[in-house]
């Protein structure tokens, strides 16, 4: 450094002063963590502690302090809005600069690769002017040849096939890009990637496996791609699967020069390929790394922290961490236990009002539950007072594609001209009906004079204007709209008869292989409806009431979320409902590895700490869900937050009609 008396000379004065803005704020972590040079760094970023802040700041830092140029800087994440928060706030810092820094997706900084490495690609038998399938045109090829080899659509789903070959495409060694797979899956899979080939078309999986295959078969790629990247920046690292974590770690190569940021108690996307073990092995990865903690928390009070420490001390498999702030004390965590699942959505929708009539807006407000079939009593609750609402990176209950799939099936069986529902419904299952065969079919149904069971009768009969395939198919349908009518208004009865003897369960489990259980449960939710008529039309109407109004749209309303779906995001207030066994943890864990325990507490502990001022944690003694009645005592959960740090409220005695047993006390009280 140049001094002359007392001042810096030259452009060396506006760097200091530029450098000392870009620290400004910080807190002494957050301000070790940006200007640390040397070796590979981890940042254990607890739950509101300004991770983002910190990323951000580094680049900032690496480009002023470090003269690093901005575009041999990566900083890649997960979402698009992700990135593109990222880059604003970098541009905020660097002005035009920041625009040539690398800001982006795993999979956008994949496909540049490939756009890099065209040469590359050719010489492999791939085209150089690619083009990327989305999952309906990947599902189309699917379903094209499992025609052309004779494969039953109703036995194996082409999404079956799509979902098992894109797991086997992200486990497979990068260098020969074979995967593990056997029987009629492979000959498919074989089929598929040739087709693929042939076409010029990358899925998203190859967006990732791809550059990881030139990287590791060709090391003037690798050394091109070395070069043009001198810092890796890592958001969210906690969250990234294998490939993922192949690509990152093959671009650093032997450099220090990376830097990740993430937090092992915030990991609960296991379930869909992510793997902890990444995060938790970064020291191992890259010896000589440096650890610094983000714990100092700038969202929840005290009181919050303090429960949320003591929830996800319980864990094992989890670095040493505690969130702090310094704002202290704060309101006690409100537990209530209420009757049943209407009374625990009148007492949220209380509580709501009094809040807002304390001054909080209904945007302040969020309501998260575990399973989103639980979003329907709150939905409903809230259209009856006029509370308006949002569902959050979701769909509003009625407005699920199971849900609507199966409404559409009742509406079809007692009106044979709604052509809406049978366009939605004719082919779910596959039963053979073409495009064309549709038009004659909605023709056919609309100019057919007479109420809808005998037009379903002289189709069950036989008598249909569709030939071969078609004609069985309708068939087929016309006999369960027939045994649909006969079932009256009784929901038990009918939404597991489409589920089961329909085939729309199968249907389910084989297009949604990871998502399948959880739409069952949406579709079985319906057989807890309470409509008051005994007609089914009727009952279709109520629902209707509920679709019709579009209170899910309103900026200003109450936000709906499942927990996985609130990561990430904050309220002055929130409400996590559903707090039982079997529903929070999950049935499916209960019984199952510490491991998958482990992730449900850290689910849990995502929830806890979404709240800033308030927090209020519900559940019931009995709940009618997917057509039962279950009495499973409080969350295990409940418990683990300190007597200190809550208040407890059991609300309502009577015990709900048609319902003659008393309250499981296993976990309340004890």
């Amino acid at each position: 450094m140049v001094l002359f008396g007392e001042k810096l000379v030259g452009g060396e004065a506006e760097r200091m002063k530029v450098n000392s803005a870009i620290l400004e704020g910080l807190n002494p972590k957050q301000r070790e963590a940006v200007s640390f040079k040397g070796a590979p760094l981890l940042v254990l970023a607890g739950a509101g502690s300004g991770k983002t802040r910190v990323l951000t700041s580094k680049i900032a830092w690496l480009v002023r302090e470090c003269a690093v140029a901005p575009w041999r800087i990566l900083a890649v994440t997960f979402t698009n809005k992700a990135a593109r928060e990222m880059k604003e706030r970098v541009e905020t810092m660097l002005g035009e600069r920041a625009k040539d820094a690398q800001v982006s997706t795993f999979h956008s900084f994949g496909l540049q690769m490939l756009f890099r490495n065209r040469d590359a690609l050719e010489s492999r038998g791939y085209r150089r002017n690619f083009v990327v399938f989305d999952r309906s045109e990947c599902l189309f090829l699917i379903k094209k040849i499992a025609k052309e080899m004779g494969i039953d659509p109703s036995q194996a789903d082409p999404s079956w096939f799509l979902d098992g070959i894109s797991r086997a495409k992200t486990s497979c060694d990068p260098a020969t890009l074979t995967p593990v797979l056997d029987g009629e899956i492979a000959e498919v899979f074989d089929k598929y990637r040739d087709s693929m080939r042939e076409q010029g078309a990358f899925d998203f999986d190859d967006l990732i496996t791809m550059p990881l295959h030139l990287m590791a078969t060709d090391s003037s790629v690798l050394e091109r791609e070395r070069a043009r990247v001198e810092w890796v920046l890592v958001d969210e690292y906690q969250d990234v699967n294998r490939p993922q974590f192949s690509m990152m770690k093959m671009l650093a190569g032997k450099s220090p020069n990376i830097m990740v940021v993430g937090d092992p108690d915030q990991s609960i996307y296991g379930w869909r390929g992510a793997d902890m073990s990444v995060i938790l092995g970064f020291e191992r990865h890259f010896p000589g790394a440096k650890v610094v903690k983000l714990e100092q928390n700038y969202r929840s009070s005290g009181v919050i922290l303090d429960a949320a420490n003591a929830v996800i001390r319980n864990n094992v498999n989890r670095p040493d961490k505690r969130l702090w702030t310094d704002r202290s004390g704060g309101d006690l965590i409100e537990v209530a236990k209420l009757v049943d699942e209407r009374a625990e959505a009148r007492y949220v929708a209380d509580k709501v009002e009094e809040l807002v009539s304390m001054g909080y807006r209904y945007s302040d407000i969020a309501i998260l539950y575990r399973i989103n079939a639980l979003s329907r009593n709150f939905e409903q609750e809230f259209i009856s007072r006029s509370i308006p609402y949002r569902v959050v990176k979701g769909t509003a209950f009625y407005d699920r594609k199971e849900v609507k799939d199966v409404i559409s099936y009742l509406r079809l069986a007692v009106n044979h001209r709604d052509g809406s529902a049978l366009a939605r419904v004719v082919n779910v299952p596959p039963r053979g009906i073409g495009a064309k065969g549709l038009s004659v079919l909605s023709d056919f149904l609309l100019r057919e004079p007479g109420d809808s069971k005998s037009v379903w009768l002289k189709l069950a009969d036989g008598k249909c204007p569709l030939k071969g395939k078609g004609a069985l198919g309708i068939k087929d349908l016309a006999c369960h709209m027939l045994s649909l009518l006969g079932m009256g208004a009784d929901m038990g009865a009918l939404v597991p008869y489409i589920l089961d003897s329909i085939g729309y369960g199968l249907y389910l489990e084989k297009s949604y292989q990871d998502q399948w259980e959880e739409r069952r449960e949406n579709v079985m939710e319906l057989t807890s409806l309470n409509a008051e008529s005994d007609s089914l039309e009727d009952v279709l109407a109520e629902i209707s009431l509920y679709t019709d109004q579009e209170v899910g749209g309103i900026p200003e309303g109450i936000s709906l979320s499942s927990l996985h779906s609130a990561k990430g995001l904050e309220f002055p207030v929130v409400f996590v409902v559903g707090l039982e066994e079997g529903l929070f943890p999950h049935s499916r864990v209960i019984d199952g590895s510490l491991e998958e325990m482990e992730e449900e507490r850290r689910l849990w502990y995502v929830g806890i700490t979404r709240a800033e001022e308030r927090l209020y944690v519900s559940g019931v003694g009995f709940r009618r869900l997917f057509g039962s009645v279950l009495v499973n005592g409080l969350s295990r959960f409940l418990w683990e937050i300190p007597e200190a740090c809550r208040s407890m409220e059991e609300v309502g005695e009577e015990e709900p009609q048609n319902v003659r047993f008393g309250f499981n006390r296993r976990y309340w009280g004890r």
